[in-house]
């Protein structure tokens, strides 16, 4: 059976990073297209069309917002908000300074980023998480068809749908109950330091988590629609 083409997204300004990536994914299966940009801004019409299964972003992909510290002022775009706007589309593999790592964790905690400090061997460890999360994306659709074969199966689909929708909701009333303390702790009317971020990936978690309902929702009508055929060819076999 053929497997369906998956798409890897490199943003980076690094030309020497984007070309060892790409080489090392394209050789290991056939069935991929690594698509390569220098910026976020550039990425926009792959990820609205090609629809990535992975993206990798490293640092100098994020351009000057991220590192002119003169211009972090509260509307200047901030890694965190970069990321969780990203991984509306797709898990993302972050390769940047070790002062960001706070930033994201959050989004790691949730399952949508992974952070990779910049170093020597960062780009074989992306290549190594790549490989994971395509994995994962190959291995859903048959895991869910495997779920809703089994008529009986109703244990297995109960703890499916609990750990599928608690990792998000876990993400979404930590980030909440984090701004709303600092909110009650300020008392101005005021979004504190940090809170549009908390407040971009709490949109982020809600985004996955009503990706993830449409998909189990859709798993369950199709297992229902094959019932009916599926009891005809029994009465016919017998």
């Amino acid at each position: 059976m053929q497997t369906q083409e998956q798409t890897i997204l490199l943003v980076s300004d690094d030309a020497a990073l984007c070309a060892a990536a790409r080489k090392e994914l394209e050789t290991r299966q056939s069935n991929r297209r690594v698509a390569a940009v220098s910026t976020v801004d550039a990425a926009r019409d792959i990820l609205l069309h090609a629809g990535p299964t992975v993206i990798l972003l490293e640092e100098s992909g994020i351009g000057a917002d991220l590192c002119n510290t003169a211009a972090m002022s509260t509307t200047a775009l901030r890694l965190e908000s970069i990321v969780s706007a990203l991984a509306e589309y797709a898990p993302v593999i972050v390769i940047a300074s070790a002062s960001h790592e706070q930033e994201l964790s959050a989004l790691v905690a949730a399952g949508l980023a992974d952070f990779i400090v910049r170093s020597a061997s960062c780009l074989s460890m992306a290549i190594d998480l790549i490989e994971e999360r395509l994995c994962q994306s190959a291995e859903e659709p048959a895991a869910a068809a495997a779920l809703f074969r089994d008529e009986n199966n109703q244990e297995a689909f109960g703890e499916t749908l609990r750990h599928e929708l608690n990792n998000p909701l876990t993400g979404i009333l930590g980030n909440a109950e984090l701004l709303l303390a600092e909110v009650r702790r300020k008392n101005d009317g005021q979004l504190p330091n940090g809170g549009q971020q908390r407040l971009e990936t709490i949109a982020a978690l809600a985004v996955r988590l009503r990706e993830t309902v449409r998909r189990l929702s859709q798993d369950w009508e199709n297992r229902h629609r094959r019932l009916p055929q599926r009891a005809v060819q029994q009465r016919v076999a017998h």
